[in-house]
């Protein structure tokens, strides 16, 4: 099996909150169904991690947070 192939067709949005009732009403408050945004994966416990000279405390304050990736097809 071959690994997908990006070639920029594509864009991403993630979503991070305290919980999937959170992350649920941000997607809805962007609008993001009606933009033909859909799930990449199930909603869960992520691992943030930032390339090296970056500060990760510098976006996150270390609690614990759950995210979702959504992607849609370039237009």
């Amino acid at each position: 099996m071959r690994p997908p192939h990006h070639n920029g067709d594509e864009e991403f949005v993630t979503i991070v909150g305290g919980d999937a009732e959170e992350i649920g009403r941000a997607f809805r408050a962007e609008g993001l169904a009606e933009k033909d945004f859909t799930i990449v994966h199930r909603i869960g416990r992520h691992r943030f991690a930032m390339a090296p000279g970056r500060e990760l405390t510098s976006l996150l304050d270390g609690g614990t947070l759950v995210a979702a990736t959504y992607t849609r097809r370039a237009r």
